[in-house]
């Protein structure tokens, strides 16, 4: 019976690493892409929130501009201080308000028990080279890391003359004010990609179920395609038993009713003997389990034992066989089951119908491989034919086993074996012999 087949499903590499690659690339865009939303979404409430507080710092700059502020910087009780006091009131995030003119000004902050102060300035602060417009303000709230949101506004009273007022938030109070607008979107946020994953995940754990339960069929499958093998085998070789059975059972019969022929009868009788146990010694090699060891074989050694073995065989056929390695240093194979593989390819070569001339053996280093081929120029094989069936045969005395036995031991070795007709005609049977890389390297 031939090896038993084993899965060829690679879960890992053909699952699970895919799902691997696509989880973390989920993970790498979708966490790109909501850092990219939670920042535009943060500015965009940055946005919001100092808009808010200019709209309610317009009032007071409209009103300056139809005013005469010199009259009003040095009257506590003017309408500027008043309407200043107010806004403070409003908005608790602003901490001062600086208020310059080309002749003083004032400042007003929060004091001791959150009083506002004011206190008058006669000179103007240096702020060359500062950013503090307004359009700007949203992106300065994170960008810098002063205490202090400054944010400046110039127009002009009713005597023309330019008026200077920069109002200054707290910049932690802010950030927390936007942090608390965008909770519910780090939240959403979180949760999405929670799930996201959760339902990757799931979907990697259903397939990997998947991929177990078709492993597991497959299993029911090969124990099916055995016994479909096993009982194909049986019938085959009963119907090859049943000539020689029935060929000894005639000259049974023979030899009570012609003793005088008793020498000849039994003599055919031996050969049916030996026919049957051809078949069933052959049946149990294709059937008997390969644990001989793989171990170091020189090829022109094993080439040379080839050539001794069939040298009987050809020499009544007027064949020869001519040998070639191109392999430096030992290969790695079951020494005896392959010598008798390689051994069955040469006489079935020589069984093909070649008259006279070579049959070509060769062993070459291909890649990690040791590659053997052997070429006849004999009828070749017929289309549509597989040689490598158990009871196929193109002879008329064969078994059909001998190459079924061949494509078994180098199964065994965990390479494949195939045959072709040859240009101009005749077989080139191809062994392909995989090698480990210690073995590949000193070759």
């Amino acid at each position: 019976m031939a090896a038993a087949i084993r899965s060829r499903l690679p879960v890992v590499r053909i699952f699970l690493l895919p799902y691997l690659v696509v989880l973390l690339l989920f993970v790498t865009v979708t966490g790109a892409g909501s850092a990219w939303l939670y920042y535009q979404a943060r500015q965009a409430q940055s946005e919001l929130l100092i808009h808010g507080l200019l709209q309610t710092v317009t009032p007071v700059l409209e009103h300056l501009s139809h005013s005469d502020l010199s009259a009003e910087i040095d009257t506590k009780s003017s309408w500027l201080q008043k309407t200043l006091n107010t806004v403070f009131s409003k908005i608790p995030e602003l901490e001062h308000v600086n208020v310059e003119t080309s002749s003083g000004g004032f400042h007003k902050y929060h004091g001791t028990g959150n009083h506002i102060i004011t206190r008058k300035t006669t000179t103007r602060q240096n702020r060359q080279g500062q950013d503090l417009r307004s359009s700007t303000a949203p992106r300065r709230l994170y960008s810098e890391s002063k205490p202090l949101l400054r944010i400046e506004f110039i127009t002009k009273d009713t005597t023309n003359s330019p008026v200077h007022i920069i109002f200054g938030f707290n910049r932690a109070t802010l950030q927390d004010a936007v942090g608390r607008a965008m909770m519910i979107l780090r939240r959403a946020i979180l949760l999405f990609f929670i799930l996201g994953v959760t339902c990757l995940l799931i979907a990697l754990g259903i397939t990997i179920w998947a991929a177990k339960k078709t492993r597991w069929l497959e299993a029911r499958m090969q124990k099916l395609y055995q016994r479909a093998e096993t009982a194909e085998l049986m019938s085959g070789l009963v119907h090859d038993l049943r000539n020689p059975l029935a060929s000894f059972r005639a000259n049974l019969s023979s030899l009570r009713i012609l003793p005088e022929e008793s020498e000849d009868i039994i003599e055919e009788m031996d050969q049916d003997l030996v026919r049957l146990d051809d078949k069933l010694s052959s049946m149990l090699n294709l059937t008997k389990k390969h644990d001989e060891k793989v171990k170091e074989v020189d090829a022109e050694r094993l080439l040379q034992e080839i050539d001794r073995l069939s040298a009987p065989f050809l020499l009544k056929r007027n064949l020869s066989l001519q040998c070639s390695s191109v392999v430096r240093g030992p290969v790695l194979v079951m020494e005896n089951t392959i010598r008798d593989a390689l051994l069955n390819l040469v006489i079935n070569a020589a069984e093909s119908g070649q008259q006279g001339g070579v049959i070509e053996c060769e062993i070459r280093a291909e890649d990690a491989k040791v590659v053997i081929t052997v070429r006849d120029r004999g009828n070749g094989i017929p289309e549509e034919t597989n040689i490598f069936a158990p009871f196929v045969t193109t002879k008329e005395d064969g078994h059909g086993l001998g190459l079924s036995i061949s494509r078994r031991t180098v199964e065994a070795h965990g390479g494949s074996i195939r045959a072709h007709n040859r240009s101009g005609g005749g077989t080139i049977f191809t062994i392909v012999l995989p090698q480990p890389p210690k073995m590949e390297a000193e070759r």
